[in-house]
């Protein structure tokens, strides 16, 4: 299916559409953007994402090219137009155009884009059966830079760690720091359980504050789970009885391997499902059957 796409506020073919070669998005990935699902044809936490992204250009010293109100209108916009029931949506904004040269001068054209899509299909069902991590140890800080934490177009080191996790045969990479400290996934929030305790590296090691992670923080109380913001190593990942990433468009995943060491039992776990549940009760697709019954 072509991509439902929404380019400065008009609706363009996305075969069609073009952005400028000299804009700096295209350059140097100079822009943020955001990710979030639909569900039934209402987007989830819309407001919460538009308001992080909003804080992702500040930390690039940007300022968003048209309103809240605005791109809240174009992500109605679009979706609408899209007609599908359950969607990914994309809101991309670049710095725009500007004098050649890697510090930005005379910028002018910010480029805003929305773009809607199916939910992608998978050949497996990763909540019924779990996936496959690799562990890959990067100097974060090296890595991310003064921009910890903020949602950026420059996504290459993610690519390359997912790219070299599919290599090796594995789903996903969970990503460890100096001193073998637990970070992030590659695209997602990491939680490791022990017992009816459930713990996620704390914003301050400079993950990114993952929404998703946000919301399954706030209701594990609900679920019977202890949870907490606290460093984890890799030896808590050894020694969990459960581990699993958050995001945006994949929910709660559960992962079942981490290299060749099997996550508890190797199966997904009964505090995955039940923090899984709760997220999903907040969701437009609350009481409808949950993914690892599909």
């Amino acid at each position: 299916m072509n991509p439902t796409l929404f380019l400065n506020g008009q609706r363009v073919d996305a075969r069609e559409a073009r952005v400028p070669a000299l804009d700096r998005g295209f350059l140097y990935g100079d822009g943020v953007f955001e990710v979030l699902r639909a569900y039934r044809g209402i987007p989830f936490a819309l407001e919460e994402h538009l308001g992080r992204l909003r804080a992702s250009a500040t930390a690039l010293g940007m300022s968003l090219p048209a309103p809240i109100s605005r791109l809240r209108t174009e992500v109605a916009l679009a979706l609408d137009a899209a007609g599908l029931p359950d969607a990914h949506v994309r809101v991309l904004i670049t710095r725009g155009l500007g004098d050649l040269g890697v510090a930005p001068a005379n910028v002018r054209d910010a480029t805003r884009m929305v773009v809607v899509t199916p939910l992608a299909p998978s050949a497996q069902n990763p909540y019924r059966d779990g996936v496959r991590a690799m562990a890959v140890r990067v100097p974060w800080r090296a890595a991310k830079g003064p921009l910890a934490g903020a949602k950026t177009l420059n996504y290459l080191a993610n690519i390359q760690w997912l790219r070299e996790a599919r290599a090796r045969g594995f789903d996903d990479a969970i990503v460890l720091g100096d001193g073998d400290v637990l970070l992030e996934g590659a695209t997602a929030n990491v939680f490791v359980v022990h017992g009816d305790t459930v713990t996620t590296p704390p914003l301050d090691a400079g993950v990114l504050a993952g929404l998703t992670r946000g919301f399954v923080l706030a209701q594990a109380a609900g679920a019977g789970v202890r949870a907490k913001e606290a460093p984890v190593s890799f030896a808590d990942l050894w020694t969990a009885d459960e581990v699993f990433l958050t995001s945006s468009v994949r929910e709660v995943v559960p992962v079942v391997m981490i290299d060749e060491h099997e996550v508890g039992d190797g199966a997904p776990g009964r505090v995955t499902r039940a923090l899984h549940r709760a997220y999903r009760a907040l969701t437009p697709a609350a009481g409808s059957p949950m993914p690892w019954d599909d």
